[in-house]
């Protein structure tokens, strides 16, 4: 008879001390220039770098990485949108790309233009397509925020454009970000994209985003930020190897905001080793098959990065399929492993059977 059962281990990071990379030696803590600052695993949230990372502060053009997200939420593919006479009046964020009033964008045509050129008069559009106006996009924002965790966050305009009370932290902003790289790949490919080429009713233009996190090592995405009170603000998005970092600055400079990033980045990836705990062949549960008992162990290895002196808890779960099997041959997957870290799923394997069942013989 088939066991039916569902095993969870809970773990905590520590057992695996024995089963890590071997340690390298931690490059020295940054001294930089940017007036706030962060660093977050993207998979599981944990900070490896702060500075002044829960102090309010504008985030200007980074704003559009919530923006976005709300565009892919709310609008659907092949969408048009019109822009009004109040969005084409926002500041421009480049000279070669304006929209008129009246001119139409397509979802898709939208985000690009929002994210790689930082169009204000796009944003506007967006929030007024979606909601009506700045004012009642500004609500689904902060629902957003809210709902990502970002509790210390407060948005008024869907770009960034200065307003007193349009403010985040370097944290929540990682926070934001991070949610666009977990559920929102369209966003995150876009944010990685230099250049692009974008339709609207009336034209056809290629795009290119200038700024100097394109050319840096390791980086798949970001997005700046600038307006006259805010300074310099900027995101990055950096994987190297399975560990995979959000940066954050604000209140910096052009300069300082890509050099700090870097900085911050290096040092926060020395912070980090290679966690291994379920092994290829590993022996991990026992079923039942016609009553013979039939072991299963794991295909493959499942190694994931995490900081050096973690704590957040790490979960095993065995999971078996409910259906019942009369046979089962050496090497059939049945059922897989997951490892969890703080809730979220780092790696999967499945469980292989190393025993043979034969099932009845039709005569």
């Amino acid at each position: 008879m088939f066991n039916r059962k569902l095993v969870f281990y809970v773990l905590i990071f520590l057992l695996f001390a024995g089963q890590a990379s071997p340690a390298k030696a931690a490059a020295a803590v940054p001294n930089v220039y940017s007036h706030y600052g962060v660093v977050m695993d993207a998979k599981t949230g944990e900070l490896l770098y702060t500075k002044r990372q829960d102090e309010k502060w504008y985030p200007a053009s980074m704003t559009k990485v919530l923006t976005a997200m709300i565009l892919m939420d709310q609008v659907k593919p092949g969408t048009m949108m019109t822009a009004s006479k109040n969005a084409v009046s926002k500041d421009g964020s480049n000279s070669y790309f304006r929209l008129k009033a009246g001119e139409k964008m397509s979802r898709d045509d939208a985000l690009k233009a929002l994210l790689i050129l930082s169009c204000n008069d796009v944003a506007a559009m967006i929030a007024e397509h979606v909601a009506g106006s700045e004012a009642k996009f500004s609500v689904l924002m902060n629902e957003k925020a809210k709902e990502i965790g970002a509790k210390k966050s407060h948005f008024v305009t869907p770009n960034g454009l200065h307003h007193s009370k349009h403010y985040t932290t370097s944290q929540d902003m990682a926070l934001i970000t991070r949610e666009a790289y977990l559920n929102y790949p369209d966003v995150l490919k876009t944010m990685g994209t230099k250049s692009a080429t974008v339709r609207t009713s009336k034209r056809t233009v290629k795009v290119t985003n200038k700024s100097a996190f394109h050319s840096m090592p390791n980086v798949i995405g970001g997005k700046t930020g600038y307006t006259n009170a805010a300074r310099n603000a900027l995101v990055e998005i950096v994987q190297k190897g399975d560990a995979t970092l959000i940066g954050v600055v604000m209140k910096s400079t052009k300069a300082h905001a890509v050099k700090d990033l870097a900085a911050m980045t290096a040092y926060s990836f020395s912070m980090m080793q290679t966690i291994q705990p379920v092994f290829a062949g590993q022996a991990v549960a026992t079923i039942n098959v016609r009553n013979t008992p039939v072991p299963l162990v794991v295909q493959n290895a499942i190694s994931f990065s995490a900081k050096k002196d973690s704590r957040l808890p790490v979960t095993i779960k065995n999971i078996y399929p409910r259906t019942p099997i009369a046979s089962i041959a050496v090497g059939q997957p049945f059922g897989e492993v997951t490892v969890w870290k703080n809730g979220v799923m780092v790696g999967r394997s499945p469980l292989i059977s190393t025993v043979e069942v034969l099932g009845p013989v039709n005569l």
